[in-house]
């Protein structure tokens, strides 16, 4: 397969570099990342294409032709299965990486009651302790309805892309199935290290447990380190400390505060 390499050069798109690819001159790629509508009407380097121009592509493909599409962000749910399939059809000639489809983690774990600001897969264990995700932004996430360049995933959108990854791994792997459905999450302390910009690529998230601290049948207090990796390469280093807690008990906290507050001002 051909590397999609990013060149250093100064361009006024960061993409700009993903075009210089070993084929013979006026011969276009072969090699597209799939990306939601709105997230390539932000840039126009032309190895990016929307999920809608690659639907075109793939009915116009010949058996005898080779398409390989690379799965970016921005793709909906109905959208990978409308590409996954045509993967089944034209295979060989189609190749769509990843190569399996990723299953958006549920609403249960992430604790978000509209599938499309899921921004996670399920994540699942890595058999040394750790745990793995995709990053899956959907088009329609509310993180991107107010900031969205194109040229990279926000800031924000990664931050809450990694509390949904620690609360996900909390509540599928820590919780006990007695406590599921009846405890609250908390976040204490939260550090985020930017050390790149983050592409609207295919992405890896790495979930690193450094602390698990049970204080009942329900409450435990957990810490973790979370890395988004593409091509390998750590990009974006976060560290979340949370608690979970009985939700009695989190309700009658928040009425203690608002009691307080409201007894203050009288």
């Amino acid at each position: 397969m051909e590397e999609l390499s990013v060149s250093n050069s100064v361009s006024s798109c960061p993409f700009a570099g993903l075009s210089s690819l070993s084929a013979p001159p006026q011969e276009p790629p072969r090699h597209y990342i799939v990306v939601g509508d709105r997230i390539k009407s932000q840039c126009s380097d032309n190895m990016f294409i929307s999920v809608t121009a690659a639907e075109e592509m793939v009915t116009r493909l010949d058996r005898d032709e080779s398409l390989t599409l690379h799965v970016g962000q921005g793709v909906t749910d109905e959208q990978l299965n409308t590409l996954y399939g045509f993967k089944k059809v034209l295979s060989p000639a189609l190749n769509i990486l990843p190569e399996d489809r990723r299953t958006r983690a549920s609403s249960t774990v992430t604790h978000k009651l509209k599938s499309h600001n899921i921004a996670i897969s399920a994540p699942g264990e890595n058999g040394n302790g750790t745990y793995s995700a995709s990053l899956m932004i959907d088009d329609a996430n509310a993180e991107l309805s107010d900031h969205l360049t194109g040229q990279h995933v926000s800031g924000m959108m990664v931050i809450e892309a990694a509390r949904q990854m620690s609360i996900a791994v909390a509540e599928a792997y820590y919780v006990t199935p007695q406590a599921r459905g009846k405890v609250n999450f908390v976040t204490h302390k939260m550090d985020v290290n930017y050390r790149d910009f983050l592409l609207p690529v295919h992405t890896e998230i790495l979930c690193i447990p450094l602390e698990l601290r049970r204080s009942g049948a329900s409450n435990f207090r957990f810490a973790c380190r979370l890395e988004f990796k593409q091509q390998g390469q750590c990009q974006v280093e976060l560290g979340f400390e949370l608690s979970v807690i009985d939700s009695r008990y989190f309700q009658l906290k928040e009425a203690q505060l608002l009691h307080q507050f409201v007894k203050r001002l009288v």
